[in-house]
Order: C-alpha cells, then sequence, then structure tokens
C-alpha cells in the first residue's frame, strides 16, 4: 500500500514526511494527550526511538512495504499540524487507521476533514475494503472524529495485551459508498 504523494481537501494537504517535519512529528509524539492515549511507553518516547521511528517512516517510502503515514498540513502556508494514515492489518485486508493532531489545532474540524479525505483515497483509489481503528476509550475526542466520519463503534476489545480494552470502530467500503452518496 503505497502512500498517494499528495491529496489536498479545501483547508488541508496530506503529503509524506520530509526532513523539515522532524521538529514538528518530535512535539505531536511529547505532547502528553498523544502519548497517554496511544499507548506509548516511556522507552518509545525517547528522542533516540522518535528518530528511529522518523527515520524508519521515510526510509519506508521508497521500499517495497511503505509506511503509510502523512503530514496534515494548513494548505495557505504548509504548516504541520499532525498526522494521519494506515496500517495493514494481519486479517483478510483490513486496514487500521490514525489520526493526531497537535494540541493547538484541534477543535477545528482539521482531523475530520483529513480523516474523510483519507477514506475516499482508501476506497475510492486502493479499493481497501475495511478500515478500523483503535482508540483509547479516555480519549474521547478520538473516538467522536471516527463517529462523525462514519465509523461504527464495534464494541471494547482487548488488543495487543493492552489495558484497558480498546474501543473498536470500523467502516467497510459499502458503508461509506453509502453515506457518500446520500
Amino acid at each position: 500500500m503505497k502512500a498517494p504523494e499528495r491529496l489536498e481537501t479545501r483547508r488541508l494537504v496530506l503529503r509524506p514526511y520530509i526532513d523539515k517535519d522532524f521538529k514538528s512529528f518530535f512535539l505531536l509524539m511529547k505532547d502528553e494527550s498523544f502519548s497517554k492515549n496511544r499507548y506509548l511507553t516511556p522507552e518509545q518516547l525517547t528522542p533516540r526511538c522518535e528518530k528511529s521511528l522518523f527515520s524508519s517512516i521515510l526510509n519506508s517510502y521508497n521500499s517495497p512495504e511503505p509506511i503509510f503515514a502523512l503530514v496534515i498540513c494548513n494548505k495557505e502556508n504548509e504548516d504541520f499540524l499532525g498526522t494521519c494514515g494506515l496500517k495493514s492489518l494481519e486479517d483478510n485486508g483490513t486496514v487500521e487507521c490514525f489520526y493526531a493532531l497537535l494540541p493547538e489545532y484541534r477543535k477545528n474540524g482539521f482531523a475530520i476533514e483529513a480523516m474523510l479525505k483519507l477514506l475516499e483515497y482508501s476506497f475510492e483509489v486502493t479499493q481497501i475494503p475495511k478500515i478500523v481503528i483503535f482508540i483509547h476509550p479516555n480519549n474521547t475526542r478520538a473516538w467522536k472524529v471516527a463517529e462523525r466520519i462514519g465509523m461504527k463503534y464495534i464494541g471494547h476489545i482487548k488488543h495487543n495485551n493492552i489495558v484497558p480494552k480498546t474501543m473498536l470502530f470500523s467502516i467497510e467500503e459499502k458503508e461509506y459508498k453509502v453515506q457518500r452518496f446520500h
């Protein structure tokens, strides 16, 4: 699954990471509300691990198995607002999505706008059959975004041996198309 070169919405650009994005990536990873709601360990939040993750994202874009991670930018000035992307799961074509914004850009509809574009690309271009997201139960903003983009709450499940159980949301291509054309 190859990341697109550029996706645009009315206010946003979604594009692959570039070297100059590291400082903003680092700020996002350091944001307490981001890290505590994403099941990250303190070890994963060290500068060395963050630099390694960032480098692996950049290096993967030209590999046979790229990491589908995109920067969410302001369309007017290219400011880094956050990140979104997709990750293939091991079960029959299901893909996991993710999204996060820097605190100062939350509550503006940017996550919804970015994720609607990502769903459009996923279902109409790459023809992914199903997209899911696992959300920490305390991350109210994230599950409200999932609902607003048409994902259905499936239930609380055990995921990757993480406590507490995570909330699982899902949307299938046919559900997306019904919503889009109504």
